[in-house]
């Protein structure tokens, strides 16, 4: 029997990579069951995935189900085998119209039955097998893949997982902890391959953030600290090209948030007006440096300005307490050790469900939202305050605090963290 290493070379007339030759010698052993490869963009994970396939098609009787969130490229590259290479023809039940193998799958004359499939739970149950594929499995949902593992029977029964780790997904869960699943993990880069020049490489190292290039050339799922709080794809869709107007009446509630600033940072001043019951639209943000004397004046102008009618404001540091009520406002003042989680989550939902307008001219703002890296270690440190609170994040809890809603509302605050007059 040819080796899959020789038909490899054969088939597709390259030399594999080690990297390559160790996925293709798991990937046709049968005491193997539970394979996971996450592998950068264009390393030829895909490519060695079908090879296996299509030799254990021709050289032992399998029912395999190959699964792709996306368009196909697993069998894509399959049908792109069978076609150049005519002799594989003769091992092929019945021919498709397109290609020596149907689109939906093919038949081989040693019984194996090779079956492709859409990534939803309708299509995949009932389908029995002995291997099942899943190409760009961090697309697919939780159910898909455990429904995937529901089709298994056999003594062979081998899962095997496909992807870039691009986005949150179980795919990356089991990457991160494959011992508590029981998978084996193949990883490899672009940087590795010869195939992807040094010229490209270094241009893609200058072009993409630290945290993409991590995952689509190096291959490697984000850790918590890295990964976007808010993802910018939901930033971006709340971003719109429209003027900085107040669109309700006298009547609409305005509210500022105000994030103190310390030696190191700056004071943050946002104001939100409150559409409906959900939204919120940013009506203006500005940051000072210095003492309070130094831009008094200026902060309390603003928000007369805009008709501020509720003002929430940084328990800490302490200092700044009273300054405020000299100019007849009543501030909400919110213990941010307590609160800020409760905060950022809510800041997290409304732009998860669009209900943040950001006029466009706001980049500052949109800017520190995509860099920002929530540390859950912020609430226990914040007590401590601006010694140990980190520097680019004062434009986002000013917002947080503009737009945050405790459940006590504010006007029956009770306690909850909420220092009273």
């Amino acid at each position: 029997m040819e080796s899959v290493i020789d038909f490899f070379t054969r088939v597709t007339k390259l030399i594999p990579t080690d990297s390559q030759k160790a996925l293709l010698e798991t990937l046709v052993d049968p005491t193997k069951k539970k394979i996971i490869v996450s592998c950068g963009r264009q390393t030829g994970k895909t490519l060695t995935s079908a090879v296996a396939c299509v030799w254990l098609s021709l050289n032992f009787k399998y029912r395999i189900v190959l699964c792709s969130a996306q368009d196909s490229w697993l069998y894509n590259h399959i049908r792109n085998l069978f076609d150049n290479n005519l002799d594989l023809r003769d091992f092929v039940v019945s021919e498709g119209v397109f290609s020596i193998v149907p689109l939906k799958g093919y038949e081989t004359k040693n019984g194996s039955v090779v079956h492709v499939r859409g990534a939803t739970e309708k299509q995949l149950r009932g389908v029995g097998a002995d291997l099942v594929i899943l190409d760009e499995a961090a697309e697919m949902t939780s159910d898909t893949v455990t429904t995937a593992l529901g089709n298994l029977s056999g003594p062979v029964s081998k899962i095997i997982l496909l992807s870039t780790p691009h986005k949150s997904s179980l795919f990356v869960e089991i990457v991160n902890d494959p011992s508590k699943y029981g998978f084996e993990v193949f990883t490899w880069n672009a940087e590795n391959c010869s195939w992807h020049g040094k010229e490209l490489l270094a241009t893609k190292k200058k072009m993409l953030t630290m945290q993409k290039y991590k995952v689509e050339v190096l291959g490697l799922p984000l850790n918590a600290s890295e990964r976007a709080f808010f993802p910018p794809k939901q930033i971006d869709a709340c971003v719109l090209d429209i003027d900085v107007l107040r669109q309700g009446d006298s009547k609409s509630t305005v509210e500022a948030g105000i994030d103190w600033g310390g030696s190191v940072s700056k004071t943050c001043l946002t104001i939100t007006e409150r559409q409906g019951t959900t939204k919120r639209k940013i009506l203006e943000q500005k940051s000072w440096k210095g003492p309070w004397e130094l831009y008094s004046d200026d902060l309390v102008s603003i928000m007369r300005k805009w008709g501020v009618g509720i003002v929430k404001v940084d328990s800490q540091p302490t200092e700044f307490k009273g300054l405020l009520e000299k100019y007849g406002y009543r501030p909400e003042y919110i213990i941010m050790a307590q609160h800020k989680s409760a905060m950022l989550g809510q800041l997290q939902k409304r732009f998860r469900h669009k209900q943040i307008i950001i006029p466009i001219g706001f980049k500052d703002l949109v800017i520190e939202l995509k860099k920002y890296r929530h540390n859950t270690k912020d609430e226990l440190e914040y007590t401590s305050y601006k010694a140990n609170k980190r520097l680019g994040d004062d434009r986002i809890d000013s917002l947080a605090l503009s737009c945050y809603e405790p459940i006590v509302p504010i006007e029956n605050r009770g306690h909850s963290g909420l220092v009273p007059f």
